[in-house]
């Protein structure tokens, strides 16, 4: 027992603490290639990109990925050009894309579920969880478990939480005297994965199937990496400004061209001696078999809002990227783009050898650092504050009382702002799969407790 625990042990105070558990049902596209279905307990690779090797076989890439947390999505920025009218769309997309749904479910607009072989596997706050709630300061735990209240409808009128403000002015205070007075602490995130091959390499049923075969895969664990803030002032105004640089796209930053010569050429029309060689810079996944995005450095479009927070920054607009013409190979021992993204861990692998093609198998155990206390914002703004006299109108049928624009203090509502104020960005499992089609099974949580 360390000597925090023993203080406290021995003052009679409790620290709560709670295993919370990752997402474990995906989406997955069936047999036929088109349908796909939710709520699976597996997660299919998907098949991104095939080239021939010669003599009718077939070589393929798979990719398959979590995303920890809730699915994040692209941001889409216009930026102004210099001369004012012309405006570029800068795209920041530091994550990839994790499976969707379309549709509300009814007959005119029904569900529709897209696999793009990327799931989110939250475990980071689960807003509904009873534990989390009663180890948050701010929170508002129902009232069944307070042990002064019967077990009624949660109001926060008739809750009593004396640890924490009820109008948002106070919250604001305290916050500002203490960021961490609503904080939880965040240890490692345990994950297993049971990989599985569940396709034969071979594509091509004319040839004989290999029977020693091994699926080569390859497992990295990576963070996007913030951009640097600087705060200069504006010279017409003399006023303080913070700049810093767009965010990494994974489509087109992921990995590192100039590291790619061990590999092959990065394209099949430029040599190395080519001499446009070197303007092609960071390359992503393929997006579809034989395609992928490929950023260059020319033409490139610079910010020169002086008002803009990404002054003097490359715009990362869609148009910018071009397609490659990478193997499964090349794709598969790419050099991760460091500049761009934190690399937790990066290993290559093959299947379990006590099995052949289908049914090839193997357990990764994963442990994801964080280590680290999170800050929390409080409780959202509910209503404001309205003197008894507040109202306009003369009470006539045409012109009936009614409450006058709110102002002065906002009562806090029972519902918790639950994304962390200090992670700077959340971890990416991507496995890609040379010429075997895989299935993933997860299970695992994350170690949270009161601080």
């Amino acid at each position: 027992m360390s000597f925090r625990n023993k203080v406290l042990d021995a003052l009679n105070i409790t620290k709560q603490s709670i295993n919370l558990p990752v997402e474990t049902k995906f989406h997955a596209t069936g047999t036929d290639g088109t349908t796909v279905e939710a709520g699976k307990p597996y997660a299919l690779s998907k098949r991104v990109l095939e080239k021939e090797i010669g003599n009718g076989h077939k070589r393929t890439l798979d990719v398959l990925g979590f995303q920890v947390g809730t699915a994040m999505h692209s941001n889409t920025i216009p930026v102004k050009h210099a001369d004012g009218t012309s405006f570029t769309n800068a795209v920041e997309a530091p994550y990839p894309r994790c499976s969707y749904n379309t549709g509300d479910g009814t007959t005119e607009d029904p569900t529709v579920y897209h696999d793009t072989g990327f799931h989110a596997l939250k475990g980071m706050y689960e807003s509904d969880n009873i534990k989390l709630k009663s180890m948050r300061k701010s929170a508002i735990p129902p009232q069944n478990l307070s042990g002064t209240h019967e077990a009624v409808v949660d109001t926060v009128d008739d809750h009593v939480h004396s640890e924490w403000p009820i109008v948002l002015s106070e919250q604001l205070k305290l916050l500002n005297e203490n960021p961490y007075a609503d904080s939880l602490y965040y240890h490692d995130m345990k994950l297993r994965f049971m990989i599985t091959g569940v396709d034969n390499p071979d594509n091509n049923s004319s040839l004989a199937k290999a029977s020693n075969h091994r699926g080569l895969c390859r497992m990295v664990i990576l963070r996007p990496l913030s951009r640097r803030a600087r705060l200069r002032h504006e010279g017409a105004t003399n006023t303080p400004v913070v700049n810093y640089g767009y965010m990494s796209n994974w489509e087109t930053d992921l990995f590192f061209s100039k590291k790619r010569m061990l590999g092959g050429p990065i394209d099949a029309d430029i040599n190395e001696d080519h001499e446009f060689g070197d303007v092609v810079t960071t390359y992503g996944l393929p997006t579809a078999v034989g395609t992928a995005g490929l950023r260059r450095a020319k033409d490139e479009v610079i910010c020169q809002d002086s008002s803009d927070v990404h002054y003097g920054h490359v715009v990362p607009y869609e148009s910018m990227a071009r397609d490659h013409d990478l193997s499964p190979f090349q794709v598969m021992t790419s050099p991760i783009n460091r500049k761009d993204y934190m690399v937790i861990s990066d290993k290559s692998f093959h299947l379990d050898c006590q099995h052949h093609g289908v049914g090839s198998q193997r357990v990764e155990n994963v442990t994801i650092p964080f280590r680290m206390k999170a800050r929390f914002a409080g409780r959202k703004a509910g209503d404001q504050i309205l003197p008894a006299d507040a109202v306009v109108g003369d009470g006539t049928a045409e012109d009936p009382d009614t409450p006058a624009v709110p102002f002065g203090d906002a009562i806090l509502s029972a519902v918790t702002e639950d994304d962390p104020l200090n992670l700077t960005s959340k971890p990416v499992i991507l496995f890609l799969s040379m010429d075997q089609k895989l299935s993933i099974e997860v299970e695992g949580y994350t170690s949270i407790s009161e601080c």
